[in-house]
């Protein structure tokens, strides 16, 4: 009996090891580009506390949960989906480029329907611990991703409520939510 336990226990053991061994050895990218996409779901879904746990380390030491449930409950818009362009790493930081389907309320934009807005995001992606966490920026207020969402110009009166607005005001919409 002994001699069992010791070959499953070496079997554990090994397969620990292999386990562990294929984990690190995954591209950084592709684990950025992964956990970007299960962050913003967990948002879209509106499951902030569990989205929470992305956040940095750092950041959570100085953003309590009820801070950041708050916040997300606060913005006057909501997210859809979220689609990873492309993520850069250098050592411990990656930089993920996005574009986030928002749905900006109609009364936001002075529309009678509510309309989906794709919007460019750049986020910041630390290694920590060997787990890769969201940096946001220090301070974002949901009163400026809806400011900025306002302050796009309207579609025309014949476009589909659900159009995107001009290219140019894309740019003003970067890194409006990280």
């Amino acid at each position: 009996m002994t001699r069992i336990k010791t070959l499953v226990l070496a079997g554990v053991i090994g397969m620990s090891l292999l386990l562990a061994a294929g984990c690190s050895s995954k591209d950084p990218a592709e684990l950025v580009r992964q956990r970007a996409v299960e962050r913003w779901d967990l948002l879209a879904g509106k499951h902030a506390v569990k989205a929470y746990d992305y956040l940095s380390p750092g950041y959570r030491s100085t953003h309590t949960l009820e801070q950041y449930v708050a916040f997300v409950a606060t913005a006057r818009i909501s997210w859809k989906s979220a689609k990873v362009d492309s993520v850069q790493c250098e050592t411990d930081v990656c930089t993920a480029k996005l574009v986030v389907v928002a749905i900006v309320p109609g009364a936001v934009m002075q529309r009678p329907s509510d309309m989906e807005y794709p919007s460019p995001i750049v986020e910041k992606w630390v290694r920590s611990e060997g787990q890769w966490y969201f940096l946001p920026e220090s301070k974002i207020e949901p009163k400026d991703i809806a400011g900025q969402a306002a302050a796009a110009p309207a579609p025309a009166a014949d476009a589909p409520a659900n159009a995107a607005p001009p290219a140019a005001a894309d740019d003003s919409a970067k890194n409006s939510h990280n």
